[in-house]
């Protein structure tokens, strides 16, 4: 899923080397086959724990969501609202009229129409992509809150007032639009600020937005609808997985080394300490020992970051192996103030010449170049999608120690990591899917339950079921992927095969009397 695309991908740290890697040793004894057979368990035991806790943590909010949207499209709904939805969304949406069509007739007309949204949706994409690679960060992030406030206010508001109508709900102009105003306001500081804000408050306004948007969609008519859900599924596989796909050049431009975090609606679900992501070490001699003491402090300086009493990151040294293997050192780029501090060899940069000077300028401390860790020791870790180019660093057994990070005048600093934020950043050990995902298998469950409970059953079951499969894949290739084309795709056939063929050979064995 898009962990970080907009359509269900999932983030993970860059690790130089794999610690599940396996080489083979052809002249190895019995032990180190023995040994080769542990080391392929406890990957394959690692993805499954991952995968099974990321759908743990994922399915709850995905199931909540997709029934919230069948209930608001059931209850908040009458034969008059549906024609009013269907016959606005066809002047809105509809270039080619489906009304007057035979049935294979309204399916062209239906795929042609929900080509040309798709379309409209894909070059929408790419001007975000466009605008996250020049980093016009406001102008992005003023769309997404215009957008989020106009969907949770306009669309939201159109809910409440349905809802209103048909139940005949005593509620005064003024009550309403207060109402209606602060959801507003307070969904947009929840989703976009968060700071001060309790979690469980950010997620709901999250669904709260896909179960709004799913009712207002789920108005389509049903050709429009599922041919809308086959064709987004369609693109989906295509802007992650394709080269060209505007979805992957998003999620590339987010794992560069001075990304700023991409906003958007994402649904943040944390995952349990003992879910380890497959490719980051546990234990293991991979991570750095730390820097000097009298930085332990928060917020502490290093005054001189290229005094020659700097800390080294010595590699452990192992015992003589005649079987061991020779493994490169790993490289990793981060400013040169840091790489002074740390003592670290400095293969190549940009911006300098190498070596670099002995008495380097702000400017040069400031600049990237890359450097050699050890091949046994110590490890420092880039964070991602944050607003200052910050490292982790982490102790030899991969706990983590302390953040790093260089000032504008190319001062070293240093902060402790608590003991509750082992990633260094808020974000900690968790999984995000795009809230799109939510919001498409909401439509899908939503049109299902219109015709009948056993297709809503049947189309919300094998949705989870493909979620999970999406999820077991995402563990093992361990990059991002579509969220949407397996769980629409076994939903579209669910909903046919019960619909047409299950549902009717229910009802003929009800009616004919059978005796045993």
């Amino acid at each position: 899923p898009n962990q970080d695309s907009q359509y269900g991908s999932t983030e993970r740290q860059q690790e130089p080397e794999s610690p599940y890697h396996l080489q083979e040793n052809r002249g190895s004894s019995s032990d180190e086959s023995s040994s080769s057979v542990d080391s392929e368990y406890e990957m394959s035991l690692t993805e499954l724990l991952y995968s099974s806790s990321s759908y743990h943590a994922i399915v709850k909010p995905v199931t909540l969501t997709m029934t919230l949207s069948a209930l608001s499209v059931i209850f908040v709904n009458n034969e008059e609202t549906i024609q009013n939805g269907e016959e606005e969304l066809a002047a809105a949406y509809q270039v080619f009229d489906t009304e007057n069509a035979t049935g294979s007739e309204k399916l062209t007309l239906s795929l042609l129409n929900t080509l040309i949204m798709v379309c409209v949706i894909a070059c929408m994409t790419f001007v975000i992509v466009f605008l996250y690679k020049f980093r016009f960060m406001k102008v992005l992030i003023g769309y997404m809150m215009f957008s989020s406030a106009c969907l949770l206010g306009v669309l939201g508001g159109n809910l409440w007032y349905t809802a209103i109508e048909i139940y005949r709900w005593a509620v005064d102009k003024f009550t309403f639009t207060m109402a209606v105003y602060n959801f507003c306001i307070v969904g947009v500081i929840s989703i976009f600020w968060a700071k001060g804000v309790p979690t469980f408050v950010t997620q709901g306004y999250l669904v709260a937005t896909s179960v709004i948007l799913a009712w207002q969609l789920a108005h389509f008519d049903a050709w429009t609808a599922w041919c809308l859900l086959f064709m987004l599924a369609v693109y989906d596989l295509c802007a992650v997985l394709t080269p060209c796909g505007p979805l992957k050049a998003l999620v590339n431009l987010m794992q560069h080394e001075d990304a700023p975090e991409m906003p958007g609606l994402l649904y943040e679900a944390e995952l349990p300490p003992e879910a380890q992501r497959p490719g980051v070490p546990r234990n293991r001699s991979d991570v750095a020992n730390s820097i000097p003491s009298d930085i332990g402090n928060s917020g502490d300086e290093i005054n001189d970051p290229v005094v020659d009493d700097r800390s080294v990151l010595t590699p452990n040294q192992p015992g003589p192996d005649e079987n061991s293997v020779h493994i490169d050192p790993p490289t990793i780029e981060v400013p040169l103030a840091i790489a002074h501090v740390y003592n670290l060899e400095v293969i190549s940069s940009k911006a300098m010449e190498i070596p670099p000077p002995e008495n380097p300028t702000v400017k040069q401390l400031k600049a990237t170049v890359v450097v050699k860790l050890p091949a046994e020791g110590g490890r420092l870790e880039r964070i991602p999608n944050t607003r200052r180019v910050a490292f982790l660093e982490r102790d030899r057994f991969g706990v983590p120690k302390r953040t790093v990070w260089v000032d504008k005048q190319g001062k070293v600093f240093a902060e402790v990591v608590d003991d509750d934020d082992e990633n260094g950043s808020s974000r900690g050990n968790t999984i995000r899917l795009g809230l799109g995902d939510f919001i498409f298998y909401s439509i899908l469950v939503a049109k299902a339950a219109q015709y009948s409970f056993a297709t809503f059953a049947a189309c919300l079951l094998v949705i989870l079921a493909g979620l999970g499969g999406t999820l077991v894949l995402l563990s093992v290739y361990h990059h991002a992927l579509p969220a949407l084309p397996i769980s629409i795709g076994l939903g579209i056939i669910a909903y046919l095969v019960t619909r047409l063929s299950i549902e009717p050979w229910i009802e003929a064995v009800m009616r004919t009397p059978y005796y045993v």
